[in-house]
């Protein structure tokens, strides 16, 4: 096996731009050398990168864009139909668009066909790495990591885990949960892309009982993950307090648990009290921003400079299926208008970040994802806009290439990606080779 070179306009971050760090890094005659082994070997201006490996393999992309694979942090696998339900806020469209929805991943059969379809829809969109709410039916979940392990993709993913306060046949008690859940954390211990996340849905699921089942978990299995959902709405808050009055807020029923690590992500965080995001901070977790999301639920703003301020991490995700779209790409342009509204305007570098490089810190997947360092897996996506006239016309006036990404962050989407690639392999192209 020989080297392979892809050559196209190359764009990763190799910092963080919240920082104040300059590390967008653009090269327009650019190229990604890619070892055997699936990993990135050198990238750099196309001649110098062939004059490096003269004898490697060519994939020439033309003026389409290189940029490292999306990491969705945040979705849900049996509510991959459940998208675009009528729903009178969270805990009504729990009720009556989603609740039923999940419950047909009950049949074997019905899950491992909307497994694959979930993981190709995804791959198409440049996402190669997500973390995902499983189902609650064994099977089902099993279905789900077996896609992903053959797709190649990254995923992070658990049995979402409830036994009260939704309809019986998703119910599981702690004892009930426990085996299968041991199988699943058994399975990804063999297989170096997949990983376990301990998945209670939120505090209004979850019996005192199970979240105490979730903490040993987490204690008996360090490398899993914790995921799960805060401070959403306020109807949601109201009820956790009504639910849990011993606890000081809604953090402190998972911390109290110990549930709150530098392993755990919590989707949404719109309401956090200024408490809680210092007790986020001093735990170093990890909170998922959804923008489309909460805006189709009606949720309210995500206050992310709030959070950044603190140090705490910030990664972006779709949540399907109360999100409508599966591209994190476009994520990107609906967190831009949503911090737009509270007088905080990301530029390029910033966006794009929260997506690669500030996603793969976030799941503290730095080391092996986020940008186009030597070493990490080459996991990239196509960004090829040629056939669309408008769009290269748009970018045909730009001043320069930090103008045509931001345009791009805006205005292009998943029609647009030629072809994604995992691990150095193609896992998804556009038109199905």
């Amino acid at each position: 096996m020989t080297d392979t070179i892809h050559a196209g306009t190359v764009a990763h971050l190799r910092g963080d731009p919240f920082a104040g760090e300059n590390t967008l890094e653009i090269i327009e005659r650019g190229a990604l050398a890619i070892d055997p082994s699936g990993r990135v070997a050198l990238l750099g201006e196309r001649d110098a990168v062939l004059d490096a490996f003269p004898e490697s393999e060519l994939v020439d992309h033309g003026d389409a864009w290189l940029i490292p694979g999306l990491i969705d942090a945040h979705l849900h696998f049996p509510q991959f139909y459940a998208t675009a339900g009528f729903g009178n806020g969270l805990l009504d469209w729990l009720e009556n668009t989603v609740y039923p929805a999940e419950a047909r991943f009950a049949d074997e059969s019905f899950a491992r066909a909307a497994a694959e379809q979930f993981i190709e829809r995804l791959l198409t969109c440049g996402t190669t790495t997500a973390m995902v709410f499983g189902s609650q039916f064994y099977d089902a979940n099993l279905a789900l990591f077996e896609a992903a392990e053959r797709s190649g993709i990254r995923l992070i993913a658990g049995m979402t885990l409830m036994d009260r306060n939704a309809p019986p046949m998703l119910l599981q008690t702690a004892e009930q949960s426990v085996d299968s859940i041991e199988k699943l954390i058994g399975l990804c211990r063999h297989a170096p892309r997949l990983h376990y996340a301990v998945t209670p849905r939120f505090a209004l699921s979850c019996s005192p009982e199970l979240l105490e089942l979730c903490g040993s978990l987490l204690r008996s299995h360090p490398e899993s993950y914790l995921q799960t959902h805060i401070n959403e709405t306020r109807e949601e808050i109201a009820a956790v307090r009504t639910a849990f009055p011993q606890r000081r807020d809604y953090l402190d029923v998972y911390d109290s648990f110990g549930l709150i690590t530098e392993r755990t992500v919590l989707a949404h965080s719109i309401y956090t009290t200024e408490p809680e995001m210092d007790r986020m901070a001093e735990t170093d977790c990890t909170v998922c921003h959804c923008p489309t999301s909460n805006s189709y639920l009606g949720s309210g703003l995500f206050p992310l400079r709030r959070h950044l301020r603190r140090g705490i991490r910030v990664a972006v995700g779709t949540d399907i299926g109360a999100g409508t779209q599966f591209s994190v790409w476009r994520e990107l342009s609906e967190t831009y208008k949503v911090q737009q509204l509270q007088d905080f305007c990301l530029n390029a570098d910033q966006l794009l970040y929260l997506a690669t490089l500030g996603g793969a810190k976030a799941l503290g997947l730095e080391s092996e994802a986020g940008n186009f360092e030597p070493g990490k897996s080459a996991d990239f996506f196509v960004l090829d806009y040629e056939e669309d006239q408008y769009l290269a016309a748009r970018l045909s006036r730009c001043e320069n290439a930090v103008e045509q990404l931001f345009s791009l962050l805006q205005l292009a989407d998943e029609r647009h990606i030629a072809s994604t690639y995992v691990h150095g392999h193609m896992a998804a192209s556009r038109n199905g080779s």
